[in-house]
């Protein structure tokens, strides 16, 4: 994948350390390899989001407005296998039932690196934002724990110009 220049020095805004949350919505299994050769899954998972309208099959339990793009079971950290979901966040005494399909996933208590893509359409904002963070993560103070990570889309995000914060898991 080609790299902006200035991907290279991305820093995070800020570390936030959040408690345990739970996420409910689609997920599949993919790679970074597969997603950058255009054999990707992930478009298809947002178009599968947005117009099954999971939110919206969802909305009794939503927590608070807004998506999440959240990847967890990590196998190899970066370079193998893992399960990335479209979700909302649900409330913690939530029971999903009867929406097929769909699953729930505990993100546990942890220290995020937040980084916040740069303004612009997110389907090429975000890319970007991942191959500055995957040279962030070199960097030896950098220690991931690729315990679950998650991109946060405001509720009232504009898809053509808009900006997503990222949120890294770390130690």
């Amino acid at each position: 994948m080609k790299q902006d220049k200035s991907a290279v020095n991305i820093k995070p805004l800020r570390m936030e350390k959040r408690p345990a949350f739970t996420l409910a919505g689609v997920s599949m299994i993919t790679t970074n390899e597969a997603e950058q050769s255009g054999n990707g899954k992930i478009g298809s998972l947002f178009e599968r989001f947005f117009t099954d309208n999971i939110g919206e099959k969802l909305d009794v339990n939503i927590r608070e407005a807004g998506y999440y793009g959240c990847y967890f079971h990590y196998q190899q950290e970066e370079k193998g296998t893992y399960e990335i979901m479209l979700s909302v966040q649900i409330m913690e005494d939530s029971v999903v039932q009867n929406v097929e399909g769909i699953q729930t996933y505990t993100l546990p208590e942890a220290t995020y690196a937040v980084f916040v893509t740069e303004k612009g359409p997110i389907a090429e904002k975000v890319p970007q934002a991942w191959a500055a963070i995957w040279e962030w993560q070199q960097l030896p103070e950098n220690i991931r724990t690729f315990t679950g990570d998650f991109e946060y889309y405001a509720g009232d995000i504009d898809p053509a110009n808009g900006q997503v914060e990222i949120y890294i898991a770390i130690e």
